[in-house]
């Protein structure tokens, strides 16, 4: 039995349960997303994979490290077809025309399946002509908040402060952008957070969702609260998230620099016109949502940083604001 479910700006169905995914709710929600791209999403025994792969001449596209030490590498053949690799766990062939992933598991659980619904899909969604950035965003009343920061700077217990004062899960990871005649919006990503095992008292990830399983050293969660699947959203802030021993609990609005997101931005291209449409999509971007640099030092609460980003919303950034320790 398929199962449809919507995420990224894609159509996705699937042979197999995806962990936390809940379905598309019903036909009329299918029916809206009738335009988004479709993949379907199959299970294939990684010896027959592997034999049927026609890569022996591929190329490495990309290789980059996880969070649990293991490698995730992308491989392009010359007719276009596309091999993912995650360590020894898994294997993904992507067809060339990007519709169909046959998701090869090499050991049973829930790492491949995670790296699969955070990693691999979105990254397709890349390939299929959306922009994203690596980003843990929440939704607001007025529009998604986005926060960006180095590992380790504390972006997903600050995305857990703000889910636990209500504002919906947009994405954890991947925030996808397309455009919408002169407007950029955004789609949202699933329903899963990668927590901290032991995050400040105030947050119970318990009461925030469901725990699908501990994996090096995360809680994986699907969230109780989220926006819905198939609906864009305006991007209303882009948080540039910073902390530090000798920082002052403060938020400054930024110039609208694009160049500014850089380090964020996902998406390889050698095509001068893909990176030109790139540009001008996050220029656009930052035309009408709110640059804004949020630090703190290492004994700032989530709370506090939360506050901070609450009461600029609430003053519209209209003027740069800080609080004192």
């Amino acid at each position: 039995m398929k199962m449809d479910h919507l995420a990224y700006g894609l159509r996705l169905s699937a042979s197999f349960p995806l962990p936390g995914m809940p379905a598309a709710a019903c036909d009329d929600d299918l029916s809206a997303a009738d335009a988004l791209p479709a993949l379907a999403l199959a299970l294939r025994d990684p010896a027959e994979l592997a034999r049927a792969w026609s890569g022996a001449d591929a190329e490495l596209e990309w290789r980059g490290r996880q969070g649990d030490g293991r490698d995730l590498t992308i491989a392009r053949a010359a007719g276009g077809e596309r091999l993912f690799e995650y360590g020894e766990l898994a294997l993904f062939a992507l067809d060339a025309r990007m519709c169909r992933l046959e998701c090869a598991p090499l050991e049973p659980g829930l790492d491949w399946q995670r790296v699969l619904l955070g990693k691999v899909v979105p990254a397709i969604a890349v390939m299929r002509g959306y922009e994203a950035l690596h980003a843990a965003a929440l939704d607001s009343p007025d529009g998604v908040v986005a926060i960006m920061a180095p590992s380790g700077a504390g972006k997903s217990t600050l995305a857990l402060e703000l889910l636990r004062r209500g504002w919906p899960l947009f994405a954890d990871d991947v925030l996808t952008l397309c455009r919408d005649g002169d407007a950029v919006r955004a789609y949202p990503g699933t329903p899963h957070m990668n927590a901290p095992l032991d995050p400040p008292e105030a947050i119970d990830p318990q009461a925030l969702g469901e725990t699908l399983g501990i994996l090096a050293g995360e809680r994986w969660l699907a969230a109780a609260s989220t926006s819905p699947a198939g609906a864009t959203r305006p991007v209303r802030m882009l948080c540039l998230l910073e902390r530090g021993p000798r920082l002052e609990l403060a938020l400054e609005r930024l110039p609208a620099n694009p160049l500014v997101l850089a380090p964020y931005t996902l998406g390889l291209s050698d095509d001068p016109e893909r990176l030109r449409r790139r540009f001008d999509l996050y220029a656009d971007l930052l035309g009408s949502a709110a640059l804004v640099r949020v630090s703190a030092g290492p004994e700032d609460r989530p709370a506090a940083i939360a506050e901070l980003i609450e009461g600029a919303l609430a003053r519209r950034l209209e003027h740069p604001v800080g609080a004192a320790r």
